[in-house]
């Protein structure tokens, strides 16, 4: 009988398991993990809705050393097919996918209900401090040695704390003599200056751009939440994505990003005819309408320039504590197209301990599920398949 240890209860090592123990004859599966319980990032996904994919998945929406590897991945990956296969229903929302359910809770029920029909064995509170190459791999944590015919890396990342800080998961691939990039936030809020603390708690939608100097790296239509640090929102967030360390940027706002300069320039024209007493009354939030009117400009330039092009410096992005995902981990350069390590025969990697992100919208669940569909196939391949 195979021996299959399985690093990690996130989305992508439960699910690996159910895969392996519901197609494959003779084999052991263990999951270890060092919190508590299983898949806690994964109830707190799509604001607990769990958004599981995106109709509009496109190598475009990910970031990578190595996409070449990635894009076959998540495009060989259905996610309403799969997930029905172990009993969740699901749908689109626009381009957003989710479960019928609407609850993150429902989809962990589901995985684990599955992961127990099929005898998966879990055991928490096992933090893998080292792995070692001998007859077969023997897997140490704070608790055992296990061993292993197959070991399986899906330790996740240490964005938003649910999977744990647990510096180890990178210590054990620099241990392995592993290439791992440097781990940074993404999907994540930013600090501003100045940050507008009398604005905290205004929400606006418009379009808001990344500016490296005068160059618009990215552009984001959608909704910002002023902080008091700075600004919060999914358009924020995914500019987050296209931020590269030691770079000075600037966040641009168009709160009126329906009119073009001109057709602003004959509405504040208009008003300003009219000769209201408060002249941004009526144009933006009140919060907002106050601020702009302490400025006391009147030169229609300016303010176009206040209302198209409002500028604020961004000084850094909030912590690992709040993002959605990091950047960094281990190099797709050590893996195949299996997802297996290359030094390492019967050693694959999967989910966030990749090198590898995608922006918001279901996408960095998609290739957290998708890898792990791949390393089944992998595995599958190896070892015999039930006859179905």
């Amino acid at each position: 009988m195979k021996r299959i240890i399985i690093v990690g209860a996130g989305a992508s090592g439960v699910y690996l398991s159910i895969l392996l123990k519901k197609n494959i004859n003779d084999i052991c599966v263990t999951v270890l993990e060092q919190n508590q319980t299983s898949l806690k990032k994964l109830l707190a996904t799509g604001n607990g809705r769990c958004n599981l994919s995106n109709k509009n998945i496109s190598i475009q929406s990910y970031f990578s050393d190595r996409l070449d590897i990635v894009e076959p991945i998540i495009h060989d990956f259905s996610m309403p097919l799969q997930m029905n296969e172990i009993g969740l229903y699901t749908l689109y929302h626009n381009h957003l996918l989710y479960p019928k359910s609407e609850q993150a809770s429902s989809v962990k029920d589901v995985f684990m209900n599955e992961a127990k029909r099929y005898g998966v064995q879990f055991l928490y509170e096992q933090q893998v401090y080292q792995i070692e190459k001998k007859d077969t791999y023997h897997i140490y944590t704070n608790q055992d040695i296990f061993q292993a015919d197959f070991v399986i890396l899906a330790m996740g990342s240490e964005a938003g704390k649910l999977s744990g800080i647990y510096p180890q998961r990178y210590d054990i691939l620099k241990k392995l003599q592993l290439k791992v990039l440097p781990s940074r936030p993404s999907l994540v809020q930013m600090n501003t200056k100045p940050a507008l603390k009398e604005l905290k708690g205004v929400r606006i939608k418009g379009t808001f751009r990344l500016l490296k100097g005068k160059e618009c790296v990215h552009q984001e239509k959608g909704e910002l939440l002023f902080t008091d640090y700075g600004v919060s929102g999914i358009a924020v967030m995914q500019l987050s994505a296209y931020m590269e360390p030691d770079t000075q940027y600037k966040l641009s706002i168009d709160f009126f990003d329906e009119l073009d300069e001109k057709q602003l320039r004959e509405y504040i024209e208009l008003r300003q005819r009219k000769g209201y007493n408060h002249f941004y009354d009526g144009l933006l939030n009140h919060k907002l309408s106050v601020y702009f009117e302490k400025k006391n400009v009147h030169d229609v330039q300016k303010m176009i320039m206040l209302l198209k092009r409002f500028e604020l410096e961004i000084t850094g992005l909030r912590s690992y504590e709040t993002a959605q995902v990091m950047k960094g981990g281990l190099s797709l350069e050590e893996v195949n197209d299996l997802l297996e390590i290359k030094k390492y025969p019967h050693m694959y990697a999967m989910g966030e301990i990749l090198n590898v992100d995608g922006l918001c919208g279901g996408y960095n669940l998609h290739f957290a599920l998708s890898s792990a569909y791949r390393v089944f196939q992998a595995i599958e391949r190896e070892l015999y398949v039930k006859n179905k």
